[in-house]
């Protein structure tokens, strides 16, 4: 790459916060940008009856989600869902955890990667390839996250 390309490439990457070589790995997202993406994920799924029913096939969902990556259009979050049902306790409830692809379009659209020998595939093609290994990792701490859905669980159960 030329000097003059390399260095029009490094001005646009720092605008836009992304990486001019496949090789290079993104840089983690601010706590207050990835506060608000997962506050955005969130609401698609908790508010969104055809996000939700890409997710699961029934009932109300309570979500947390951990982003780990965005483009401009696209939101890349790990994602954990309970159905929330009258007189169902948090332990009983059926839920899953799942990494995402939420575009941010009109309407919003999002992708979940298949179970099973379809999963690998699904994420390579949904994840572009410097967040697949994040993908394939899904929460970096999945007690954490239990407790926080455990917590937003209860108060939207009161």
């Amino acid at each position: 790459m030329g000097r003059s390309l390399r260095v029009l490439c490094v001005a646009l990457a720092a605008a836009l916060g992304v990486a001019c070589d496949s090789g290079d790995e993104r840089a983690p997202l601010p706590p207050a940008q990835a506060a608000e993406l997962a506050t955005f994920v969130v609401d698609v799924f908790e508010n969104d009856p055809a996000a939700a029913s890409a997710l699961m096939s029934h009932g109300p969902l309570v979500c947390v989600a951990e982003p780990f990556g965005a483009d401009p259009a696209i939101v890349y979050a790990a994602l954990f869902c309970v159905v929330r049902e009258a007189g169902v306790a948090f332990d009983d409830s059926s839920g899953v955890s799942t990494v995402v692809a939420v575009h941010r379009a009109s309407p919003v659209r999002v992708e979940l990667p298949g179970d099973g020998a379809a999963h690998q595939p699904d994420i390579e093609r949904i994840f572009p390839e410097d967040l697949r290994e994040r993908a394939f990792e899904g929460y970096r701490d999945p007690r954490a996250a239990e407790r926080e859905l455990a917590a937003r669980f209860a108060a939207q159960n009161r």
